[in-house]
């Protein structure tokens, strides 16, 4: 991508330090109206990324397809931190348009947030309904953030999209529960792709770690919201 296209974009770059070397780095570019990845025609192209290679038995995209989007968007950045490990600690900056990030984390932590990104914005259908959080990163949150996060964005989209075509109806969560499990499968032939082009653990693990979450969400939708109650409770007047 030359200068001007990537001043028209946003972007949101990660570095991590280990100390035991230079910063390994992760830049990416979103278009700013869709906030959707920009993967240059340029871009690696590997074999694993291939769509119909460990293709997800829910995958709604036309055969004609011929890679998986989810794919090159990691394949961009797989090479730098394919022969990383997962508990390697690090200090992992990321910075976007409105602030900077920095925590004290292990590389795995910190690619999980990386690829829950890529993944969000890369065009995979499977991933959608999570751009809008995407658009608002918040790299390294714990189960009860993503949980707090997604409810309401699911929620205030719902009511947006009613308000904006004039309909009506009960606002519930069995959609979102849906693309959850949905996520699930798609995690796991994720994985399934990339094994074999990672001589480490960290990527592989940290797919693990969005799945976790990918299985909570529905979790808490059927059994009473048990992980973010503690978000809804104050002092009693």
């Amino acid at each position: 991508m030359d200068q001007t296209s990537k001043l028209a974009c946003k972007q949101i770059s990660y570095r991590f330090f280990t100390g035991a070397q230079a910063p390994l780095k992760a830049d990416l570019f979103f278009d700013r109206k869709t906030f959707r990845l920009d993967i240059p025609p340029t871009a690696p192209k590997p074999e694993w990324a291939k769509l119909e290679h460990h293709r997800c038995p829910n995958c709604t995209l036309s055969d004609d397809c011929a890679y998986c989007p989810a794919a090159l968007g990691i394949a961009m950045f797989l090479p730098t931190f394919k022969d990383c490990v997962s508990h390697t600690k690090a200090v992992v900056e990321v910075d976007t348009d409105n602030r900077t990030i920095v925590a004290k984390t292990t590389l795995q932590s910190g690619l999980g947030s990386l690829i829950g990104l890529v993944c969000a914005t890369s065009g995979c259908p499977l991933t959608r309904f999570l751009r809008p959080m995407a658009r608002f990163h918040l790299p390294f949150a714990d189960e009860q953030e993503t949980l707090f996060r997604s409810f309401s964005s699911w929620l205030l989209s719902a009511i947006v999209q009613q308000r904006m075509t004039g309909t009506d109806g009960p606002v519930t969560l069995d959609g979102l529960k849906q693309h959850y499990q949905d996520l699930s499968v798609m995690n796991s032939h994720l994985a399934e792709r990339m094994r074999n082009s990672v001589s480490r653990d960290a990527l592989l693990n940290a797919v693990i770690i969005l799945d976790l979450f990918a299985q909570i969400a529905p979790d808490n939708i059927d059994g009473g919201f048990e992980d973010i109650l503690d978000a809804f409770t104050v002092e009693d007047e």
